[in-house]
Formats: C-alpha cells, sequence, structure tokens
C-alpha cells in the first residue's frame, strides 16, 4: 500500500486552489495525513532597503498567514492536522523546496489553466513542479461539483 503521510497543497486565494486543498483533504482523509498549506508570496524588491523593506514584507506575510487560515478554517470539517507555512520568492523553487525539506509524499495543486500563449510568455507554475517534484503530484482544474460535495462535510 503506498504511504501517503505529509501531503503538500501550494495555495494561492484562486477559486482552483480552493478546488484542489478541498478535494485533498477528501481524497487522503482515510489516511490520515498531516497537510500542509503553502501560500508563496512576492519577495520585497531588493531596491526597497531599512524599514520600509521590512514593513512591506511584515505586510505581506499578514497576508499570507490570513489567507492561510482562511483555508485552514475551510478544512477543519475533515479533522485532519494541517500547518500553515508561508514563504516568499519564485512560487515553483519554494514548493519543490518545502516538498523536499517536508519529506511530502504527495503535492495537490489546482491549475487555472493559462492559454498556450500565457504559458509560453509566462510559464506555469504547475508545469515547473510537476517536472521537478520528487513525490507524485495530482493536478486539478474546473473541478466538477460531483467531486466536492459531501468532501469531509465541506
Amino acid at each position: 500500500m503506498i504511504k501517503i503521510e505529509r501531503v503538500l497543497i501550494p495555495v494561492d486565494g484562486s477559486d482552483s486552489s480552493k478546488n484542489a486543498a478541498k478535494y485533498a483533504a477528501h481524497l487522503v482523509n482515510a489516511r490520515n495525513p498531516k497537510l500542509y498549506l503553502l501560500n508563496v508570496w512576492e519577495p520585497v524588491n531588493m531596491t526597497i532597503g531599512g524599514e520600509m523593506a521590512e514593513k512591506l514584507r511584515e505586510k505581506e506575510q499578514a497576508k499570507a498567514m490570513a489567507l492561510l487560515e482562511e483555508y485552514k478554517k475551510l478544512l477543519e470539517p475533515c479533522g485532519l492536522e494541517v500547518e500553515l507555512i508561508e514563504r516568499s520568492g519564485r512560487p515553483d523553487y519554494v514548493i519543490l523546496n518545502v516538498q523536499d525539506e517536508l519529506d511530502c509524499d504527495f503535492i495537490v495543486i489546482g491549475s487555472r489553466g493559462l492559454s498556450v500563449l500565457e504559458n509560453v510568455i509566462m510559464g506555469s507554475v504547475v508545469t515547473r513542479v510537476l517536472e521537478g517534484a520528487t513525490c507524485p503530484v495530482l493536478v486539478t482544474r474546473n473541478l466538477r461539483m460531483k467531486y466536492l460535495q459531501d468532501a469531509c462535510g465541506i
């Protein structure tokens, strides 16, 4: 049997990441793993320094934690252990570093579905996570309601 003890769920506040979090909790609930909710925020520009930079960092960290608390509350009915992690940096790098650091067994990530042109110009965090992850990755996109109904009473 496949052992799933630690599940990483990167979230960004979008509907697709909320649905991915719900689906992940429902999918792995019987295995009772620890869930890690991760939010990655944009680093403060290096040209800003001193007290202003520190205030901006604190503001971004507070926003990230508020978002993560919202997700944690959303998943409370599942009764799973949830840890909140906020970091700054490039999202794909941070996700892969956290997956490695925590030795996660599974990543569940929502995709908003960029167009081909947007993907070529900006790249896709999901694509880069798929290419670099050293554990299985489940990508959810446009989940139908039937997959979210009765998900841990959510």
